[in-house]
């Protein structure tokens, strides 16, 4: 049974006989995982929660408990067992929540003790609440484009050449100044809507900063936005899922970072309708004589530089794809760690 068939049965039975009554109904989330996993209902308020049995010396400090928008982490003794969980206060997020819910009931099923167990639920936890801060409504234009803009470059020219492992370098919901990043080598992918003259905004001074790399490259991607045509950021995503079913290691750390960055299945209505298909494509080294502002060139007092860059520019260093590929492939990576048992 799915996890929202679970809470409707516990909503019938707290209507069928319960009615008034206080405390907690609760069913095992995934009976056959013989994990102490519970979907629960408070039976006055009516919320529903994800309820984790834990022995009371491993129920996570109130200290460590993310704050989560329209949810709220909890410490609850039932049957005189303590559970550790969390529950929903808006039913705005109902959706949201079911989502989160399948996703920590897999995760924590997977691991081992108590403790891994209490990790995996804090880890994910903690993903889905920046998710939940910052994208509720689902992703801007601006960044499903760029996310598209992304993947499409991780699709054509990462996976073909170097394989799953790829998505270890993906870096675009971690806040870090390239989308990809490797070993001594980075990518950052910028996409523009913008006719002729062509720019793209630059949004740090390190951004296109060689000085830390032996090879760092951009992508710039023009685009059209084609409604109800073109390829859309829901399909672009399954397109990629699918390149990846065979490495297990691969597809979690992908669905994190989609998670990281703002992007889940809950919303893909919300972009299915918008589809982008491709004007141009370039590819430039970054050097020395780039044109670029970075940290070296700030004056004393200066940062969080935010530029455009016209990418005519850019011309006289442009190179072919398959220099970026061959620099790629032949970049060191190291093996996949599950991000919620570091």
């Amino acid at each position: 049974m799915q996890i929202d068939e679970l809470w409707k049965a516990l909503e019938a039975d707290a209507v069928a006989g319960n009615a008034g009554a206080s405390g907690w109904l609760l069913r095992l989330a995934r009976p056959e995982a013989g994990c102490p996993l519970y979907v629960g209902l408070e039976l006055v308020s009516r919320h529903r929660a994800l309820l984790l049995r834990l022995p009371s010396a491993s129920v996570p400090q109130r200290r460590h408990w993310p704050r989560c928008k329209g949810l709220e982490p909890l410490a609850i003794t039932v049957g005189g067992s303590a559970h550790f969980g969390v529950a929903l206060k808006e039913d705005r997020f109902t959706d949201v929540f079911t989502a989160l819910a399948e996703d920590l009931v897999r995760r924590v099923a997977e691991a081992g003790d108590a403790a891994a167990q209490t990790r995996a639920f804090l880890g994910q936890l903690a993903r889905w609440q920046r998710f939940l801060s910052a994208s509720f409504d689902g992703l801007s234009e601006e960044s499903q484009r760029g996310l598209w803009g992304e993947l499409y470059f991780l699709r054509e020219h990462l996976l073909p050449k170097i394989g799953t492992s790829a998505v270890q370098g993906w870096k675009g919901g971690d806040r870090a100044h390239q989308d990809f990043q490797f070993e001594g080598s980075a990518v950052e992918v910028k996409t523009t809507l913008a006719k002729q003259p062509q720019v793209v905004r630059i949004t740090s001074e390190r951004q296109l900063d060689a000085s830390t790399w032996k090879a760092l490259f951009l992508n710039v991607i023009a685009l059209d936005v084609r409604d109800g045509g073109g390829e859309t950021l829901p399909e672009m995503v399954a397109s990629v899922r699918s390149k990846l079913t065979s490495d297990a290691a691969a597809v979690e750390q992908f669905e994190d970072e989609l998670l990281t960055i703002g992007y889940h299945d809950v919303h893909a209505t919300r972009y299915a309708e918008r589809g982008y298909t491709i004007r141009t494509v370039g590819f430039f080294k970054v050097g020395a004589k780039f044109p670029s502002l970075v940290e070296a060139d700030m004056p004393a007092g200066v940062g969080d530089a935010n530029y455009a860059l016209s990418v005519a520019a850019c011309e006289p260093y442009r190179v072919q794809p398959a220099e970026i590929e061959s620099v790629l492939a032949a970049t060191p990576r190291p093996d996949f760690k599950r991000k919620n048992n570091a």
